[in-house]
């Protein structure tokens, strides 16, 4: 029975690989004393039945091609926080680098009296710090050399597998060792955790114009100096006349003004304007009305809203923009999105006009530009081709740090040109699923005999290595960040799940802070951390 369950695996790759994937997705869904492993439990069920038979594998190109494609719609959706946390400041960017160099040296210092080999320390770092792309990466450059020495298939998998081995041993702990010490730190130091803001509701409020200061000016010129309102003008309405507002309006005492935002920014428009009406004449629609439009037409993603200019061309102006699963108001700088849905106001008669322009179909939001894609994609991969050198050799950021790089970057720019860059969230998020499916399942399944033999032998061990180098880094970045670097414990949580790239570690951070701090810090930090551990993974070998 074994050896027809090894011969039929053996000879049919592609139904291993999804079988792996399906019982790997069945034990992450599986609750063991309240904690799930997700999608990683991918990689746990891969090394099971790769631990079947050493003939038992899935081709390279599998592994290679998933982690390209997770780690390039992480950069993708990552760049603009990243660059915007760069701007504001590079203290936490800078803290989370001193720890991931200080996680590298620990693992030197606690794997020596265990006489690892290279590759193995290299993985035990990975698993310890759990950073799949610095592992893909460390496993790309020892069959690079392998491939230059000349060694045999079956000698290339067996060292390409020596890392994915320790990493396995040592990625459980290195989930676990973090959660914990969120939850032995909080109980001690009892710190305040700020109430989830109910998301700012957006409101509409009238303003009657009576502030001397804006009386015989335009919109654009009162709204000049405030470079964020965070409210928008939809409409203006003069004596019995209302219309779309226009950077061009002239206001006029006793003028009516419609404002779009939150609570806070509609008490600074009644200091620019004047006072609160109790009339809402945004619920007469019989000359102005609003539709909510999907964007989904290519020639306007990428765009602002000022470079639309809806105002002078179709008579309209967007008042609110929902994106994924949140609403807010838009700024003339704000960006479009394949996806987004935006709600527009108009008169009737535009309706038909306005949904052509945005385009405003389920279909177009989901046929994602595969082209700027794929192109980002090869940049990506030649950027990781490119040899560094430093003393003692040379290495590359590989498959994993080039395809980040430069998603970051494009990711930034969202458009050049005719090229959009940007990927429809929803599109992105199953895209960076089946991604990181097709890598863990690969390289599980290509280690799993090697795994076997390991852990009979040393795994303990190694656990243990894998724990005290989880823990020493955990436990000072957060005793450091709260009690010297005064970080509120919320966004430190974040900022030690970032320095982790870890998930599991966010969800609960987020979840136990009930706010979206934690969400902020790891986004900041997140693209270093990963970088760095990919080029501190590499050096190791």
């Amino acid at each position: 029975m074994h050896g027809a369950v090894v011969n039929t695996l053996t000879e049919n790759p592609i139904l291993t690989l999804f079988i792996v994937i399906g019982l790997g997705y069945v034990l992450g869904e599986t609750r063991f004393f309240g904690f799930r492993f997700g999608v990683v439990g991918v990689l746990f069920v891969g090394l099971a039945v790769g631990s079947l038979g050493p003939s038992i594998s899935v081709p390279e190109a599998i592994p290679t091609l998933g982690l390209i494609i997770f780690i390039y719609t992480i950069g993708i959706q990552s760049g603009p926080e990243f660059f915007k946390s760069l701007r504001q400041g590079y203290r936490q960017s800078l803290f989370a680098l001193v720890i991931v160099v200080l996680g590298a040296g620990v693992t030197l210092l606690v794997s020596r009296p265990m006489h690892l080999s290279r590759p193995r320390v290299a993985g035990l770092y990975t698993g310890a710090m759990t950073n799949t792309p610095a592992l893909a990466a460390v496993r790309e450059l020892l069959g690079e050399r392998g491939r230059a020495a000349g060694l045999s298939p079956e000698q290339l998998r067996a060292i390409s597998g020596e890392p994915v081995i320790a990493y396995s041993i040592a990625y459980p702990v290195g989930v676990i060792g973090v959660l914990v010490s969120f939850a032995i730190w909080r109980r001690r130091w009892k710190p305040q955790m700020e109430p989830l803001a109910e998301g700012a509701e957006i409101r509409v409020r009238n303003f009657e114009v009576i502030n001397p200061a804006v009386i015989d000016r335009t919109v654009e010129q009162v709204l000049q100096p405030h470079r964020r309102p965070g409210f928008v003008i939809s409409r203006v309405q003069h004596g019995q006349s209302s219309d779309i507002a226009r950077g061009d309006t002239l206001l006029q005492r006793g003028d009516i003004v419609v404002a779009v935002g939150d609570d806070d920014a509609l008490e600074s428009a009644e200091q620019i304007f004047g006072h609160t009406l109790d009339a809402h004449i945004e619920q007469d629609r019989s000359q102005l009305d609003f539709r909510r439009v999907f964007v989904s037409r290519q020639e306007i993603v990428g765009k602002s809203i000022r470079e639309l200019s809806l105002e002078n061309t179709m008579g309209a102006t967007v008042t609110r923009l929902r994106r994924g699963d949140l609403d807010f108001v838009p700024t003339r700088d704000t960006r479009l999105e394949l996806g987004d849905r935006v709600r527009v106001l108009t008169r009737r008669e535009n309706f038909s006009a306005i949904s052509r322009f945005f385009g405003d179909t389920i279909r177009g939001t989901a046929e994602t530009d595969f082209g700027s894609v794929a192109l980002g994609m090869v940049l990506g991969v030649l950027v990781g081709l490119v040899p560094i050198p430093l003393p003692g050799g040379t290495i590359r950021l590989g498959f994993a740090g080039g395809p980040l790089v430069i998603a970051l970057i494009v990711g930034k720019l969202e458009r050049t040109g005719r090229i959009t860059w940007t990927i429809p969230l929803h599109t992105n998020l199953t895209l960076r699923q089946i991604g990181l499916l097709f890598f863990l399942a690969g390289v599980g399944i290509r280690a799993g005999y090697s795994f076997a033999q390991t852990l009979r032998q040393n795994g303990p061990a190694m656990l243990l290595a894998g724990a005290v180098v989880t823990l020493v880094v955990t436990e000072i970045a957060l005793v450091v960040g709260y009690k010297c670097l005064k970080i509120p414990f919320p966004s430190l949580m974040g900022l030690v799940s970032g320095i982790q790239t870890q998930p599991a570690c966010l969800a609960y951070a987020t979840r136990e802070a009930n706010s979206d701090a934690p969400n902020l810090s790891y986004a900041a930090v997140y693209p270093v951390t990963t970088i760095a551990k990919i080029i501190l993974a590499q050096l190791m070998i």
